[in-house]
């Protein structure tokens, strides 16, 4: 049966910093995630692709609880439905049904989020090409369940890598690890600017993103009491270290207002996360 044509965006009524995804990225997305494992029993109404298509998409679209997931999922149109090969009711010609709460729940429950978030991302990173100029480093958890880390860019909130971790710190699976190894798998950052909170100033985040080429901008906290205290220190001065007013070389006034020559600016230095 040929489905109903896909007008516009693959997402309705979607909210402020969504990916919005038109018929033909709604069809490749669909082609990533059919080839994934199903953890669920053989005898299934839905299958793993459309559900795990429908996961990815409401993420992308800033769902985080697994019932919000489920309600995403009811805002599909009808020909969306049939391009994710979501089944017919029973007695109708062209109205397809979606997943509700318990089949989602079972999904995500029993699922490698691993290999989850590796097909999203390589997925974006297909589409993307090339990485926007700011992108802001953020973790959130979905219930109790799996904690999804994103790199997004500041601008519409667009992700462009994803990751998964069940703690914030302290185990194996952090968030913190999740974030130095999504770091590793970047492609270059020359341009670029990281941004994250207090949580990922890290010496170790700052130095892969030096290394891969960008700059980043990070939170100071508590966790971080010798930076913190380094920082409140540099705050307290009547002038800023980083751009000091030089002395007139000669008896030419300026306007208050000038700024220093390059040749009189000294040479910004900013101190590193500690450990």
């Amino acid at each position: 049966m040929a489905c109903p044509k896909i007008a516009g965006p693959g997402l309705v009524a979607t909210p402020s910093g969504t990916l919005p995804v038109n018929a033909e990225q709604l069809g490749s997305l669909l082609e990533v995630f059919r080839q994934g494992p199903d953890p669920r029993d053989s005898n299934t109404r839905y299958r793993i692709g459309p559900v795990l298509t429908i996961i990815a998409m409401a993420l992308l679209a800033g769902r985080r609880e697994i019932a919000e997931i489920a309600r995403f999922a009811t805002t599909l149109s009808q020909p969306q439905r049939c391009r994710l090969g979501l089944p017919l009711k029973k007695g109708t010609r062209a109205f397809y049904k979606v997943p509700g709460y318990g089949v989602f729940y079972q999904v995500l429950s029993r699922m490698d989020p691993e290999a989850f978030a590796a097909r999203l991302t390589g997925w974006l990173q297909s589409r993307a090409g090339t990485l926007p100029q700011a992108l802001a480093l953020d973790g959130k958890m979905i219930r109790d369940h799996i904690g999804l880390l994103t790199l997004a860019q500041h601008e519409d909130g667009a992700p462009q890598a994803v990751a998964v971790y069940d703690q914030k710190e302290g185990t194996p699976r952090c968030e913190q690890t999740a974030a130095a190894n999504l770091l590793e798998k970047l492609p270059a950052l020359d341009g670029k600017i990281i941004t994250a909170d207090p949580l990922h100033c890290q010496r170790q985040h700052a130095r892969t993103i030096v290394e891969k080429g960008g700059d980043y901008l990070l939170q100071i906290k508590g966790n971080q009491p010798n930076l913190l205290k380094r920082a409140q220190g540099l705050d307290a001065l009547k002038s800023t270290p980083f751009l000091p007013t030089p002395s007139p070389a000669t008896g030419v006034s300026k306007p208050a207002n000038s700024m220093p020559s390059t040749s009189n600016r000294s040479k910004p230095i900013f101190p590193s996360p500690e450990p």
